[in-house]
Order: C-alpha cells, then structure tokens, then sequence
C-alpha cells in the first residue's frame, strides 16, 4: 500500500493497477467539474489546464519513483488555479477581456475590415468557408461578420436578404416549446400525460388512429407545443 503513494524502486502489479484506477478518477474529477463550455470555446488557460492535467496526473504511472502524494498536491493547486481563473473571469469583464479575448468584427456594413483581418490572422477563405457553414455563402448579402472569441464567425445579413417571417406577414403560428414525451420504450409516462391535461385512454384513442393496438409497440410518442402527436413504432417509421 505504501508504494502506491510514495515513490519506490520497482512497483508490482497491483500497485501499478490501483495507481491506474486512482489516476481514472483524479481525471474524472478534474474535467468533472470544469466550466461547461463546448470544444471551440476553450480560453487559452484552459488548453494549459488540460496539458499540465494530463501529464502531470499520468506521470506515476511512467514513473513509479514518482511520490503520488506530491502528485496529487500540485494537481489540487492547479486545479484551485484553474477555478479562481475562471470565477474571476465571470465577476471581472475587464479580466475577462485579457483571459477570454474580445471580438473581431470582420465585415461591417458590408465591406470586410481588412486592419481587422490582420489582426486576428484570419485569411479569406477560412471567412467564406465559415460563411458558407452559417448558410451565408455569398458574402455580399452580408452586412456585419464578427469574429466570436469561441473562434467561430457570427453573421447578420443585409435587410433586403433577410427571410421573411411569420410576424411580418401578420400570420398566426402554433405555439412551440419542446416536445413531451408520451411513450418511451413501450411504457407510458403518466405525469407527462398528466401535466397536458390527458390520460391513458386519451392516449390509446390517438395511437390507436396511427394503427397502435399494443403500447408495447410504441419506442416512442411524444407531443409538441401544438398538440400534434408523434409516434414512432418498433422497426417502423415514425409518423
């Protein structure tokens, strides 16, 4: 037991194994409770967070001379590091702009900002390729392109190419909300049925109308913000 937290000559298989399982968990731990962020928003300090994570916390396994304990103690003063960093940046804009960065715009008014270009090391056709994936592909529809701090491009189109939307036209539309689900793996959920105002004999009338004689039939049912139900069978289409 001694020799999976201090450092020895020779470490035997078990202790190679529970200092494995332990560094698992060490990593787990440490990107448990990051800030939630996706991939293209990481700040600079976080890739720093991940490099000195990582090789610092698998570091016992390549080297059993290595005091884990000692391991341990700077992975935990990293990690406060990392912590304060970020606390800091959601309370301070000003730190905030240093750690995160700020945005570029790129095109305004629908000429693209050259100076800005430069700065941000940003070349033409990695503008239009980010154009083309906002579904923005002729850029001069665009009238204002910014370069986000996550990395990706942000586009406002011209006015006159804009889509038209239904309180332009003074049309009504159903209302929206995310779908409930009814069904799922061919059990019903009751406090959803309860929450719209149904039950189960509701139910069975409506999936009886899509030709669901047996709920255990059903992999899925759900109903959205307009009242419509969807329903989808086991190796069937849904509908």
């Amino acid at each position: 037991m001694e020799g999976i937290w201090n450092s020895v000559q020779d470490l035997n298989a078990w202790g190679f194994a529970a200092r494995t399982l332990i560094v698992g968990v060490m990593l787990y731990i440490s990107s448990r409770f990051l800030p939630h962020r996706s991939g293209g928003q990481y700040a600079g300090y976080d890739f720093t967070f991940f490099w000195m994570m990582g090789g610092l916390i698998a570091s016992p396994l390549f080297d059993s001379k290595i005091n884990f304990i000692n391991t341990i103690t700077a992975a935990v003063t990293i990690y406060i590091m990392h912590y304060l960093i970020s606390f800091i940046g959601v309370k301070s804009r000003a730190f905030a702009r240093v750690v995160f960065g700020k945005a570029e715009v790129l095109v305004s008014g629908g000429q693209i900002q050259k100076k800005n270009m430069l700065k941000s090391l940003f070349p033409i056709e990695l503008l239009l390729s980010q154009l083309r994936e906002i579904d923005a592909p002729n850029i001069a529809e665009v009238d204002t392109a910014i370069l986000e701090t996550s990395g990706r491009v942000s586009a406002l189109k011209k006015s006159v190419h804009t889509p038209v939307t239904p309180s332009d036209l003074n049309i009504s539309v159903p209302g929206g909300g995310l779908p409930s689900i009814l069904v799922n793996d061919g059990k019903i959920v009751d406090k959803n049925l309860e929450a719209i105002g149904h039950d189960r004999k509701w139910l069975m009338g409506e999936l009886n109308k899509m030709g669901v004689m047996d709920i255990k039939d059903v992999y899925l049912s759900t109903i959205d913000g307009a009242g419509k139900v969807y329903c989808s069978q086991s190796g069937r289409k849904g509908r």
